[in-house]
């Protein structure tokens, strides 16, 4: 590893506490980060993303917003759901991936960081087009279906 993805998880460890458990586990499992692991969110590639205001009918008014990503995972033997719920703000910029659109148009994914800003949980993705998905939020879910 090198020293800022050093200094990356040395922050998230002493700043735990202001983690909900499975968003600290998942942002500090050095798997996810692997070049070559099938956790890995490195080299997975996007295959949807749903964006969601969840309304209550007696309360329609009262809505959440919740977004699932989901990701082919890099050796194409799982998906992996990141699910966001109650998120604040998030912002998706999408570019062609000019290196071979014929197989995925955002292209994969080059690295992810998870971080604490103002009060919410921010994870950042970028992807190998420079598309780059950004998201607030205060509460997380990962799941993961592996095929073999």
């Amino acid at each position: 590893m090198n020293s800022n993805f050093d200094k990356y998880i040395s922050n998230l460890v002493t700043n735990k506490a202001k983690f909900p458990e499975q968003l600290f586990e998942f942002a500090t499992d050095l798997e996810r980060y692997k070049l070559n692991h099938p956790k890995s969110l490195h080299d997975s590639w996007v295959s949807s993303l749903t964006i969601a205001e969840n309304r209550n009918k007696q309360r329609p008014f009262d809505a959440s917003l919740s977004i699932i990503l989901s990701l082919i995972g890099q050796q194409h033997d799982r998906d992996i759901v990141l699910i966001y719920n109650n998120v604040k703000s998030y912002k998706l910029i999408g570019h062609e991936n000019e290196f071979n659109y014929n197989d995925t148009f955002h292209g994969d994914v080059l690295t992810h960081e998870v971080s604490l800003e103002n009060g919410l949980y921010k994870h950042i993705i970028e992807l190998r087009s420079s598309s780059i998905f950004k998201v607030y939020f205060t509460d997380f879910k990962v799941t993961e279906c592996v095929y073999t």
